[in-house]
């Protein structure tokens, strides 16, 4: 059996086909999935524009990580907080 999506299980809760009681039961057992929530960094050119940094590694496509590849990435994300901002939306042009 397949997960609902939150924002699918709120809806039904909202049109009063689910009670808060059954979606709570149903998030504890998990047949409801989680929002995804990721973080997005940016940082500001001299001409002002926001740009995202990205990281990956080419030919590591079905590939196992090495010990040295996650404490680079570890400290790559470190770097990432200290020079990084967040933002809410992106400037597009």
């Amino acid at each position: 059996m397949g997960k609902l999506t939150s924002k699918d299980a709120q809806s039904l809760k909202e049109s009063g086909i689910l009670s808060k009681k059954a979606l709570d039961e149903m998030e504890k057992s998990g047949h409801v999935s989680k929002g995804k929530t990721a973080v997005r960094r940016f940082m500001k050119t001299a001409d002002g524009k926001m740009v995202e940094p990205r990281l990956y590694f080419r030919g590591g496509k079905n590939t196992t990580p090495s010990k040295r590849m996650v404490t680079f990435i570890a400290e790559y994300s470190a770097l990432l907080d200290k020079y990084a901002t967040t933002q809410t939306k992106p400037n597009s042009k």
